[in-house]
């Protein structure tokens, strides 16, 4: 499986724009990820408002940001979404670009959480943080102007893992879920899968960002079997709403999410799973520079109107 060529020359840009990270702090993760995005931005797709949320949480406030179709005699369903970053770098900037197209292509309002981040905030803050999130949007979604019976969650690498750890809130919290949409998703911290053999080295993601940013999210304890560290290790996965699970062909989280879909399927759950030829880890946002991962990502989008549809 070779890597797409047009991915190729934009892993070739960032290394003559950016070349090699001046140090590994995550000030200047979060710096450098900004500044790629600003690569990536597009035009406005038409018939697609935004506007700022505060949720009032447990003593604290998180910031949302809903992405709403232009009114239409359907009122629309919603996904809260988590980004993606390592739990580190991610932020509603650098995941923009991609909830715009989410919300224009599906005819869904997507609702983009701001959750606090690692290392200042780590395990489990995050995913507090997510799972009260989805719990305030699921109870507000009337009020945003969302259709409640058509909620679902979802989210790209470290916000894939978050969406699983909210689905599985959810089950237990008896919030209804018609869906759950995971993009290339973190799921463990297991580095002896064939993926991190392979592509490990990269172009994009590597073993060693991974193992860093578990390092932020968890501290030096790899061991912890806790399901909001790793879904998979929830004492069932059934009941869980119906899944699409897309990985990228050429990622070191490539077999974690495919393990995961197939323990999904085993468990009773509907669950999609499709493999991205060609694409590496992150293809979701760089629709812009690549027309296979906007194919790929307009393929995962069809999934996810259906599934709420």
């Amino acid at each position: 499986m070779s890597l797409d060529p047009q991915l190729a020359a934009w892993y070739e840009r960032l290394t003559r724009e950016f070349g090699p990270l001046p140090d590994t702090s995550p000030a200047s993760r979060r710096e450098r990820y900004l500044d790629i995005t600003r690569l990536l931005e597009t035009p406005v797709p038409p018939g697609v408002s935004t506007r700022e949320l505060s949720l009032e949480l447990s003593g604290r406030t998180l910031g949302a940001r809903l992405y709403q179709p232009v009114p239409t005699a359907t009122v629309p369903g919603l996904l809260v979404f988590f980004h993606g970053g390592g739990w580190v770098t991610g932020s509603l900037d650098t995941h923009h670009w991609l909830c715009l197209r989410i919300a224009a292509q599906s005819g869904l309002a997507v609702a983009s959480v701001d959750y606090r981040l690692a290392p200042e905030y780590p395990f489990p803050k995050p995913v507090e943080d997510a799972c009260e999130a989805l719990a305030w949007l699921a109870a507000h979604a009337a009020e945003l102007g969302c259709d409640p019976r058509r909620l679902a969650v979802g989210g790209d690498s470290a916000g894939g893992h978050l969406a699983a750890v909210s689905a599985l809130y959810a089950r237990e919290q008896g919030i209804p879920l018609v869906f759950q949409w995971l993009i290339y998703p973190t799921i463990a911290p297991d580095f002896s899968l064939r993926s991190y053999a392979e592509f490990g080295n990269g172009p994009g993601l590597t073993r060693t960002d991974m193992e860093w940013f578990w390092r932020q999210f968890l501290g030096a304890d790899f061991g912890l079997t806790d399901y909001r560290v790793s879904p998979a290790a929830a004492d069932t996965l059934a009941g869980l709403p119906p899944a699409y699970v897309v990985v990228a062909g050429l990622d070191p989280l490539r077999d974690e999410g495919e393990r995961y879909a197939t323990q999904l399927d085993e468990a009773g759950v509907a669950t999609q799973l499709t493999r991205a030829l060609g694409m590496t880890h992150g293809f979701a946002r760089l629709f812009p520079v690549c027309e296979a991962a906007q194919v790929n990502l307009d393929r995962a989008i069809a999934a996810l109107k259906e599934g709420t549809a």
